[in-house]
């Protein structure tokens, strides 16, 4: 990943309509990007989709980036924006999705597997379906501070809210996932 400076560097050189800037700037913050998307829409489909989205948004509004904040939390808001927009526009047939999928992974596991390989495989579902449960702020709080280490601080910059409002968010993500996954946890191991 490129540094604030370098990055900030690209962008000044994009928004002058220098294409190689433009190009190394959306190769380097693609990874990122997809990984906040999929972070808020939950789906590796969706976020490819939302990256897209993204991407061409950023491109086409290079030259109005003031450079106020970094490019990353501008970066940041469109991605949020996309997603959001993205999960309205496809609520309804996302939850018949996620239905289907979850029927689907609702059956009998196969005898041909490990027993840990098979209560990892429950463990990672019930983890990503209680990440999916969590209100939007919660889910943002938890993603980028327990899991993609960000500090609370540098969290709360990057959602443009109070540090204060982030850590609340972020306490009240931890202790929904913990108590759920004692919860819903019980009946694995039995």
């Amino acid at each position: 990943m490129l540094s604030d400076q370098d990055i900030l560097d690209l962008a000044e050189r994009a928004g002058k309509g220098e294409r190689e800037a433009l190009g190394r700037l959306a190769g380097a913050l693609r990874p990122l990007i997809c990984r906040w998307a999929l972070v808020m829409t939950g789906d590796p489909n969706d976020a490819e989709d939302v990256a897209q989205r993204v991407l061409m948004r950023m491109l086409e509004s290079i030259e109005g980036f003031d450079g106020r904040s970094r490019v990353t939390t501008w970066v940041y808001r469109i991605t949020r924006n996309a997603s959001l927009d993205h999960r309205r526009s496809r609520r309804r047939d996302r939850r018949l999705a996620e239905k289907a999928e979850w029927f689907a992974l609702a059956e009998t596991p196969r005898l041909d597997d490990p027993l840990d390989d098979i209560e990892m495989k429950r463990t990672m579902r019930l983890i990503r379906t209680l990440l999916r449960e969590l209100p939007m702020r919660q889910r943002e709080a938890f993603d980028l501070v327990d899991l993609q280490g960000l500090t609370p601080k540098e969290a709360a910059e990057l959602l443009e809210m109070n540090p204060t409002t982030l850590r609340v968010h972020l306490l009240r993500a931890r202790r929904r996932m913990r108590g759920e996954m004692l919860a819903r946890g019980r009946g694995y191991g039995e």
